[in-house]
């Protein structure tokens, strides 16, 4: 495409990039978000899509195919949150896979598999006018305590804990030592008081005025004592 990234006509409009593969079913979804009051900026690839997004100041909505080669759609949406917060998501998938919707609902985004008509997609993508509701803006089911001096060991990086609840927690990473694609599960080590456990992240996301990466996510309930044992430690943690 003919054009740098993030290079789209500001006229007031609220921007969605749209990452699709196929050439007819990106300048069908092209229209239908025009119609809904989008400027769009199309991209064919993953790669090219992820220029796009870091390019962009701001993104309201992010529609991309969950098969763009080695990454996918999710791997896409997981840096556009990391970069833009409050971003709508819609994933598309040439069939339905129970995994992958699930993955996409709890990062907050709307799963849709082919094959649906053109009016499938349009009530289903959301309008630029509607609230945002990202899953780290609603509310918490959950009161979370912060935490202090906790290191924690997710996978061969190193972090830290920020907040905790009997249903999530959130991490800290350095800024060089992590990418915003993360996988949709993460093992979580808590060498100091011997605790592991599963994470599902929700967001992830950093600022321009600190190096840290933040995650949230979900905790992944297992049958297993160490659910009796996080919730031990989240009770033990002072709110501050």
């Amino acid at each position: 495409m003919n054009h740098r990234p993030g290079d789209i006509v500001d006229d007031g409009r609220p921007i969605a990039l749209l990452v699709a593969s196929d050439a007819a079913q990106l300048a069908e979804t092209a229209r239908v978000l025009g119609r809904l009051g989008y400027a769009v900026m199309p991209a064919g690839t993953f790669e090219e899509g992820r220029r796009e997004l870091l390019a962009m100041k701001e993104l309201s909505l992010l529609v991309a195919d969950v098969r763009l080669g080695a990454f996918n759609g999710l791997h896409l949406a997981f840096r556009a949150r990391a970069h833009h917060p409050d971003v709508r998501v819609v994933i598309v998938d040439q069939s339905f896979d129970v995994t992958l919707e699930a993955e996409t609902r709890r990062l907050g985004g709307v799963y849709l598999a082919r094959p649906f008509a053109t009016n499938v997609l349009t009530l289903n993508i959301p309008r630029p006018e509607q609230a945002v509701d990202t899953p780290h803006s609603t509310s918490r089911r959950w009161p979370r305590r912060s935490v202090a001096g906790v290191v924690a060991a997710v996978g061969p990086r190193e972090a830290r804990l920020s907040d905790v609840s009997y249903g999530g927690l959130c991490l800290e990473f350095p800024g060089a030592d992590v990418d915003s694609s993360l996988p949709s599960t993460l093992d979580v080590e808590l060498k100091d008081i011997g605790l592991s456990l599963r994470m599902h992240p929700v967001w992830v996301r950093s600022t321009s005025a600190s190096p840290v990466w933040m995650c949230g996510g979900e905790v992944i309930p297992t049958s297993s004592p160490a659910m009796e044992q996080w919730r031990e430690f989240v009770d033990s943690r002072i709110a501050v």
